[in-house]
């Protein structure tokens, strides 16, 4: 089945724990702490395939989560890092959380790193030091962020075949190329939109028909917005108007095809202004159904300003070739015009490092709710208090060493009323702790 959308839960792998352990040999009393660090949780992975065009994988199953990293060991053994998880989508594919576009996978291969997974914890061993001989504690693996993402497929084409149903769309694309979509004489035959492959001497290039436009599809109408999508991605524009919709009385009524043409023009237009912005070529279909010349009907056209190319008919294959090398003209000049340019040897690109402030410990934000309760934000900060365990008398000293070093005890001192204040550090309360 066609899926274009899909909403799904990614979480990565949580980080092992580490290790309180200490070194008991013969002959060696005074070993030290041994333990050893928690492996890293799994990442998540998006790559792009061309051997799948659909997101129907993700109908079904809505959660995916990365394997989690295992624990230290004794004798400084370091724990196994989690599996990354690689999850596969068609290219073409964007994910987005939120309004946010994390990743727009347009090629094969494509490939990007959307969720980390949490760092694993620090055994005993990297907290021994001249004031803290003897460690019995150990860090609590990181749990992995979580995001819930959008994925959205808009199909990677150089040409898209636009206008009403039932104009010849499905037939032309099956013509021209290998695609067998299913055809039939009634509006939306076509349901998904269909991928061709068009050969045109020694070059080729990807078509794409779009179904499902009507007046009103931009405000959900018919089939609605759901396939208008897929002609943003489009180097150029094949729009077919068609003869047999404007014949009245054995004779094409030219206003109604003008009619048409502005009908699905402003559908576009509606749904994204800029895709008027596309490289369009305007072509008469079913010619084979009209016997009279239709000089005068391109002459009102082109008077009301629109450019017709040529009139062609997909069943006895007249003027095909010529529609397929002025496509194939303009997917050539688009392409070269999107070509990144080159730049002289000497001319260096400035790059802009802005100082990154929020990884650092003592980076941190204060906020009060009206209620009182102190809310502390900081990454690194945060960090620290997941992957504390609070249970441990070392670890909570070597927290409050910590706070005290930055200087959020002294500035929590002021923001507090009173002891019975609440803080938090990120979700957790750490009230008692500070």
């Amino acid at each position: 089945m066609f899926q274009d959308e899909a909403i799904i839960t990614v979480t990565g792998g949580t980080g092992g724990n580490g290790c309180v352990s200490w070194r008991r040999e013969k002959f060696i009393p005074l070993g030290g702490p041994d333990g050893g660090d928690g492996g890293r949780g799994g990442n998540i992975y998006f790559q792009a395939d061309g051997n799948t065009d659909t997101l129907s994988d993700y109908r079904s199953t809505k959660n995916f989560k990365a394997e989690h990293g295992s624990a230290g060991a004794k004798k400084n053994q370091h724990g196994k890092a989690g599996n990354d998880l690689l999850l596969i989508v068609p290219p073409g594919t964007q994910i987005r959380e939120g309004n946010k576009i994390l990743a727009d996978l347009t090629k094969q291969g494509d490939e990007a790193l959307i969720v980390t997974g949490g760092r694993g914890g620090f055994g005993n061993t990297h907290f021994k030091g001249a004031t803290r001989q003897r460690p019995d504690f150990a860090e609590k693996g990181e749990p992995g962020a979580t995001k819930s993402l959008t994925l959205e497929l808009k199909l990677v084409a150089d040409v898209g075949i636009i206008g009403y149903p039932s104009v010849g769309k499905s037939t032309l694309i099956s013509t021209i190329s290998e695609s067998k979509p299913k055809i039939g004489d009634y509006p939306f035959t076509t349901l998904v939109p269909n991928l061709g492959v068009v050969q045109v001497d020694d070059r080729s290039y990807v078509v794409c028909d779009v179904p499902g436009l009507i007046e009103g599809a931009s405000e959900g109408k018919g089939l609605g917005i759901r396939f208008l999508k897929h002609v943003e991605r489009c180097r150029v524009l094949l729009h077919l108007l068609d003869l047999s919709r404007a014949m009245v009385d054995g004779k094409i009524d030219a206003s109604l095809l003008i009619k048409d043409y502005n009908a699905i023009r402003h559908e576009l237009e509606t749904f994204a202004p800029e895709l008027m912005k596309k490289k369009e070529v305007v072509v008469l279909s079913k010619s084979d159904l009209i016997a009279d010349s239709l000089d005068d009907v391109v002459s009102e056209l082109h008077a009301a300003g629109i450019n017709v190319f040529i009139s062609m008919s997909a069943a006895t294959h007249e003027n095909i070739d010529n529609v397929l090398r002025e496509l194939m003209k303009i997917v050539i000049t688009e392409k070269e015009a999107d070509a990144p340019k080159e730049t002289a040897d000497d001319e260096e690109t400035p790059v802009l490092r802005p100082q990154v402030t929020d990884e650092r410990m003592g980076s941190y934000k204060i906020a009060t709710d009206e209620d009182g309760t102190i809310r502390v934000t900081g990454k690194r900060l945060e960090q620290l208090v997941v992957m504390t365990e609070f249970n441990s008398i070392g670890a909570v000293l070597r927290f409050q060493d910590i706070v005290e070093k930055i200087g959020l005890k002294k500035a929590l001192k002021k923001a507090r009323k009173d002891e019975d204040t609440k803080v938090f550090i990120g979700k957790i309360d750490v009230s008692e702790h500070i």
